[in-house]
């Protein structure tokens, strides 16, 4: 652990600052701010472009020469982005320490209340105005401005501005733990320069010492052990004093859609923590989505299909790769596959596992072999491109699997999933989910395990969509191996 002295107290005949937290705060709202009005800007100018071109195809008139029409756009434009960028900033979009993807919700939700409201506007004038700008405007911005605010932050991370120094201040036990967590997570813009130990220290040297850090331009973290003796004490004297830090408190595996209830005159909070699987409308339009999408994949990805299964046949097996996989309930089913190992797979992999100690801690760990000999050629292909997995939209389609979940384990691993396994039992397994867009075959058997129980913790239709988003991302890119 490093003292904190020769940090935060000033040297004599030393008058200049380095840019504090507070200064690289208001450069990245000001970044993020601006990002947002070029997203307007670039709204308005491709809509406009669009609709012209499509009127001039049409036989229609220009725009221009229609001023009125125009000035209720713009007025409409006008009135509503301003209302947006209020609204974006009462949600902390501008200095919040998030995740892009944690303020997705929000951007086409308002981009969609905006469309509504304005779209109701135009059709009441009935004749003037071109309704297709205003649809045009409001459905472009949405993805403009999730363009404008990645391009923002890769600048900023770029010029050095993104992440602030940070003090952490935490029992030495817990303290690797919370700073390997800030360093995983760069959404929240810090980096830890020191890390002080509260061992021993009492609740007002502690409450000195985070003031003195906070006064000297640092972000101060602090990350409690539960039974840490004068935490109260601390956060009271920081939160009286007007002491801005993170807080990092142990409280275990709490779902991200609990709620903090405060109730006036107290010091006591309370956190409620709901079940997200207990919505059934929400699930119902999970299985109406996963039966629609399933059925126009097949449909739609039936030439690839049928050729993957004439190559893989080409060895004299069989196409399709059958296996008894755990379900929802501990049900098993028979998960389909193309085959891409060849005939006597089960039998190589025993000999391999007695004969090779490395390969047999390799499968110990991940349950699966980086460099699998029994792989075929066009079965190393078809997992290159996540193809050999395209049968199982069959397993959507009959409600045994749904398209995102936990991947479905085998019937042996169950025991290997300890705790973790009642969750994984709670819901449908997946075609994809966080361990297919978190590493893969970097990732250990015991974390996909724990990624599963977080997915089945915060489940929602939004984070979903998602996953969706990021697969398609990692199949394109060929991530994870």
């Amino acid at each position: 652990m490093h003292g904190l002295d020769h940090i935060i107290e000033p040297h004599a005949g030393h008058t200049a600052r380095p840019v504090t937290s507070a200064s690289l705060q208001r450069i990245k709202s000001a970044a993020l701010l601006w990002a947002d009005l070029a997203a307007f800007v670039l709204a308005g100018a491709l809509a406009y472009l669009l609709a012209d071109l499509w009127r001039a195809g049409a036989g229609y008139p220009a725009l221009s020469e229609n001023p009125a029409g125009l000035s209720l756009h713009l007025g409409m434009t006008g009135v509503f982005s301003l209302t947006l960028l209020a609204w974006f900033r009462s949600r902390g979009h501008y200095h919040r320490r998030e995740a892009l993807a944690d303020q997705l919700p929000a951007i086409f939700i308002g981009c969609t209340a905006a469309l509504m409201a304005a779209g109701s506007i135009q059709f009441a004038t009935i004749e003037v105005g071109s309704r297709l700008l205003t649809a045009l405007h409001w459905m472009l911005l949405a993805p403009l401005l999730v363009g404008t605010r990645l391009a923002a932050r890769q600048a900023l991370r770029s010029a050095g501005l993104w992440t602030s120094p940070a003090v952490l201040f935490s029992d030495p036990g817990h303290a690797p733990g919370a700073g390997q967590v800030i360093a995983r997570h760069d959404a929240l813009g810090v980096h830890v320069q020191s890390v002080v130990s509260t061992r021993g220290l009492s609740a007002a040297r502690l409450s000195r010492m985070m003031r003195q850090a906070s006064a000297s331009g640092l972000v101060v973290v602090y990350a409690p052990t539960p039974g840490e003796t004068g935490q109260h004490e601390v956060i009271r004297a920081l939160t009286l004093e007007g002491v801005p830090f993170l807080l990092a408190p142990r409280l275990g595996p709490l779902p991200a859609h609990a709620e903090i209830l405060n109730y006036p005159l107290e010091d006591v909070s309370f956190i409620d923590v709901r079940d997200p699987l207990a919505r059934p409308l929400a699930r119902a339009a999970k299985r109406g989505f996963d039966i629609l999408a399933s059925a126009l994949l097949l449909l739609a990805l039936s030439p690839v299909i049928g050729a993957v299964a004439l190559a893989v046949r080409a060895d004299g097996g069989p196409a399709l790769f059958r296996q008894k996989r755990a379900g929802r309930g501990g049900k098993a089913f028979d998960c389909l596959k193309f085959r891409s190992m060849q005939l006597d797979a089960e039998a190589r992999l025993d000999a391999l596992i007695a004969t090779d100690p490395a390969v047999a801690a390799e499968w110990s760990a991940f349950q699966k072999l980086r460099r699998d000999p029994r792989i075929t050629p066009v079965g190393r292909l078809i997992r290159k491109t996540n193809i050999d997995e395209l049968p199982q939209l069959i397993n959507v389609l009959r409600g045994e699997m749904s398209l995102v979940g936990p991947r479905p384990m085998t019937l042996p691993q169950m025991d290997a999933y300890g705790k973790y396994l009642i969750a994984y039992q709670r819901v449908l397994p997946g075609l994809t989910g966080l361990w297919q867009t978190n590493g893969r075959n970097q990732t250990t058997f015991t974390e996909r395990a724990r990624l599963d129980a977080w997915y089945v913790r915060n489940w929602s239709l939004w984070r979903d969509f998602v996953i969706l988003i990021r697969t398609v991302r990692e199949v394109l890119f060929a991530r994870g191996g």
